[in-house]
């Protein structure tokens, strides 16, 4: 008999922290976020242009964009959606995102993200889209031959749904222009437009474009993330700007969008 989820991960707590601490060395880094006027987007692209370069999966692109889907999940009275909207120090969010990569066929990531104040903490686990399904069945053939940390993740994502009773509650549909930095990789700069949401999605929706509410059209949002600290020409671009960073999150304001929320 194949052990319950709960068991599961029973047995995944029990083991040394050692992993734990690796695992968010790996994974953690600082996010900024802001919402700003469209037009801002070529000065702040020059601001940053000797610093950084293209993102490779933009590359190629047209005007260096992909497009970014996200299925979040949530309780039914919407636990997460509210802790956010209560600037809660310590939560988190689960989400299934893929981007338009028609070359390489779709794929599919399992993400949890947890804060920490503006410090965030990412696991992430890379299926085939047409993997999702059957990986969230608890079909753990899927990952025989993956390490360790890879199978955790699903292990936690079914987990987190099966306890709090977990469904799709929004889907988060943008274009992004994505900007790495020439010697560190892990500092990110990127334009997010055109924002859009479907509100209570199936699953297979994740790809669709028909019934989306797009709720940001005027502005874009910018993010900034970085490890352990910011560097000094990003700190002057803030300055020089005059940007203001606040609590954006296209999760509630994709909610938002649809309010009153329809059953």
């Amino acid at each position: 008999m194949t052990p319950s989820i709960a068991a599961q991960m029973a047995r995944v707590q029990a083991l040394p922290d050692r992993d734990a601490r690796n695992e968010k060395r790996d994974f953690h880094r600082y996010e900024l976020k802001f919402r700003l006027p469209i037009g801002l987007i070529p000065d702040l692209r020059s601001a940053g242009e000797p610093y950084l370069q293209r993102d490779p999966h933009a590359v190629g692109r047209e005007d260096g964009v992909y497009t970014v889907r996200s299925i979040y999940f949530d309780t039914e009275d919407l636990q997460f959606y509210f802790e956010k909207l209560d600037s809660v120090k310590v939560r988190k969010k689960l989400r299934i995102r893929s981007y338009d990569r028609p070359e390489a066929g779709p794929p599919a990531f399992f993400e949890i993200k947890r804060k920490h104040g503006r410090r965030g903490y990412k696991e992430r686990l890379c299926l085939r889209w047409e993997q999702v399904a059957p990986a969230l069945r608890g079909d753990d053939e899927i990952l025989a031959d993956r390490p360790f940390l890879e199978r955790r993740v699903l292990q936690r994502f079914r987990y987190n749904i099966e306890r709090k009773d977990l469904r799709p509650v929004v889907l988060i549909t943008y274009e992004r222009e994505p900007w790495i930095g020439q010697d560190d990789h892990g500092l990110r700069m990127t334009f997010d437009q055109n924002i859009r949401s479907l509100y209570n999605p199936r699953l297979d929706q994740l790809f669709d474009e028909e019934g989306l509410n797009q709720f940001e059209d005027s502005h874009f949002v910018l993010e900034l993330k970085f490890n352990d600290r910011m560097p000094t020409w990003m700190a002057e671009m803030m300055r020089n700007f005059d940007l203001k960073s606040h609590s954006y999150s296209k999760f509630t304001h994709g909610i938002d969008a649809w309010a009153p929320h329809p059953q």
